[in-house]
């Protein structure tokens, strides 16, 4: 029984459906469909041609997460520390929101701080 429940559950995360953000036109949607796609390499590119613009808009901000979460998932825990202490001197409010003291704790756990 437990095996088909297994068996079950890859079968119907094989079928699932791309996330929503691959239906959508836009660079940061583009990245971010990257990303959930575990295709880390061209999100990483996308989100940091996002963040080097250094535009004040709440993309570029959402874009330095998730190439801070990016690094994390390529195992670049020092890089992805150092965006994330980014994100708390430009927009604290969005550090607490979205909870990267958490993951600035995971990267320094990981780099053994």
């Amino acid at each position: 029984m437990r095996s088909f429940l297994i068996l079950a559950l890859l079968a119907q995360t094989a079928l699932a459906a791309p996330p929503t953000t691959c239906t959508m036109d836009g660079e940061y949607e583009r990245a971010l469909c990257a990303y959930q796609k575990r295709s880390f390499a061209e999100a990483e590119g996308a989100f940091r041609t996002i963040v080097e613009r250094e535009a004040k808009d709440p993309q570029t901000i959402r874009s330095t997460y998730f190439l801070a979460r990016t690094l994390m998932k390529t195992g670049r825990f020092d890089e992805a520390s150092a965006l994330l202490i980014r994100i708390y001197s430009l927009d604290k409010p969005f550090y607490d929101a979205w909870n990267c003291d958490f993951l600035l704790g995971e990267c320094r756990k990981a780099l053994g701080r």
